[in-house]
C-alpha cells in the first residue's frame, strides 16, 4: 500500500536516527529551517474547504497548491492525520508550533553530525537520502510535524522500565550472530537448499534471495542479526545461531508451519561498554520509540472517532475505497501474524487507519 510505504519511510528516518553515545549536537543554521509550504491550513471565513474534520474546514486553495508534491489521496491522508493530532493537542492544552517542528529537524541533523557529516553538508545529505526514497524536504516536513504532535501527546503515557533498559542494553552491546535465514515451507525444499549450498557450493545469499519465503529478509540475501540474549527470539534460534560454524548450514528449524535454515555470516562478540555509561541514552531512545508506537495507537483511536466530510467527490470515493482496503488489510495482518518470522521485528504498528500518514 502506498500510504503505508510513505508512512514507514518518514517514521523510519526519524525513529532509526538514534544518537550514539557521546554524539555532539548539530549546529543550527539558516539552511536548516523547516519548510512549511504543504502543512494543512484552516480555511478562512468565506474560503472553500476541501474537507471538514470534526467541524474544522481545511483550505481547498492550500490543498490544491500542495498537489504539485503529492497525489490527492495521499496528501489528504496526511492532512487528515495532522489535523486530528493538532486537534487532540489543542484539546489537551498542548502547544505545538514551528519551534517544536524545528526541534525534530534538529534531531535528524544531530544524527547526521554523529555520523561525521560536516555541518555545511547535512541538509544536502538529508535531501539525498530523501530523494533516494522519492521524498523531498517539503514532504518530510509533514512527518516532522506528525512526530512533534505525537511526542507532545505521548508525554506521561510511556514509562520505560529498568528491565526494558537492561534488555535493550544486552541487545545493543551483548553478543550477536549475523546469519542468513532461509525460510521454506516443505522438507523437500529444505533438502534442495542444503544441496545447493553444501554440495553445489552455491552462494547462500543467492539461495536465500531465490528460495526464502520471507521476502523482507530475502531481499537482503536473508541476512538477519540475532542478539543472543534477546528473549523475544525463541531459544532454539539463539542456541542454533550460537553454535553455527563458518560455512555450515543448520538443520531445519520448524516454526509456525515453516522451516528455517541458518547459515553463519559472522559472530559479533559483546562490546565492553558499561551499562552506566549508556543507560541515559538507551532510556531516551526507548522512550522516543515507545512514544511513537503509542502515537500510532492513538492515531487509530482518533481516526475511528473522527467525523470527516470530504467535499471533492473523487477524493470522497477514494477515501471510502481506502477504508474498505484498510479493513481487508487489517484482516490480512492478523493472518500474517500467525506466520511472522520470529527473527524479524513486527511492523504491526505501522498504520491501520485511513488517516494513517506520516511515520512512527
Amino acid at each position: 500500500m502506498l500510504h503505508r510505504t510513505k508512512s514507514i519511510l518518514t517514521a523510519g528516518l526519524l525513529a532509526a536516527m538514534i544518537l550514539p553515545v557521546g554524539a555532539s549536537a548539530a549546529t543550527s543554521s539558516p539552511s536548516s529551517a523547516v519548510p512549511t509550504n504543504i502543512l494543512p491550513e484552516r480555511a478562512k471565513p468565506g474560503q472553500k474547504a476541501v474537507a471538514i474534520v470534526n467541524g474544522e474546514p481545511l483550505s481547498e486553495k492550500k490543498f490544491l497548491n500542495s498537489l504539485v508534491l503529492l497525489k490527492g489521496m495521499e496528501l489528504m491522508q496526511r492532512w487528515l492525520q495532522l489535523t486530528l493530532l493538532k486537534q487532540a493537542c489543542e484539546k489537551a492544552g498542548l502547544h505545538v508550533g514551528q519551534k517544536q517542528i524545528q526541534a525534530q529537524m534538529n534531531f535528524v541533523l544531530q544524527n547526521l553530525a554523529a555520523q561525521h557529516v560536516p555541518a555545511d553538508e547535512r541538509m544536502a545529505a538529508l535531501e539525498r537520502i530523501l530523494a533516494s526514497h522519492g521524498e523531498n524536504l517539503s514532504i518530510f516536513d509533514l512527518g516532522l510535524a506528525r512526530t512533534a504532535y505525537i511526542e507532545a501527546l505521548a508525554k506521561g503515557h510511556v514509562h520505560v522500565t529498568s528491565k526494558q533498559i537492561h534488555l535493550e542494553y544486552e541487545n545493543q552491546y551483548g553478543p550477536k550472530v549475523l546469519v542468513r535465514d532461509i525460510v521454506v515451507s516443505r522438507f523437500s525444499q529444505a533438502v534442495t537448499v542444503k544441496d545447493l549450498i553444501e554440495k553445489k557450493h552455491d552462494s547462500a545469499a543467492k539461495v536465500a534471495e531465490t528460495y526464502s519465503l520471507d521476502k523482507q529478509s530475502a531481499a537482503n540475501g536473508g541476512e538477519v542479526l540475532i542478539p543472543l540474549k534477546d528473549s523475544a527470539i525463541p531459544r532454539i534460534f539463539r542456541s542454533t545461531a550460537a553454535h553455527l560454524r563458518k560455512g555450515h548450514l543448520s538443520t531445519g528449524i520448524p516454526m509456525g508451519g515453516d522451516i528455517h535454515l541458518l547459515w553463519l555470516v559472522k559472530k559479533i562478540p559483546a562490546q565492553n561498554v558499561p551499562l552506566a555509561k549508556v543507560q541515559k541514552t538507551i532510556k531516551a531512545n526507548l522512550t522516543r520509540i515507545l512514544e511513537l508506537q503509542w502515537g500510532e495507537r492513538e492515531i487509530e483511536r482518533l481516526a475511528a472517532a473522527a467525523k470527516v466530510k470530504i467535499k471533492d467527490p473523487v477524493l470522497r470515493a477514494m477515501y471510502a475505497e481506502l477504508k474498505h482496503e484498510m479493513a481487508m488489510e487489517r484482516a490480512a495482518m492478523q493472518q500474517a501474524k500467525k506466520k511472522q518470522n520470529p527473527l524479524i521485528p513486527s511492523n504491526s504498528n505501522s498504520g491501520g487507519n485511513p488517516a494513517g500518514i506520516g511515520g512512527k
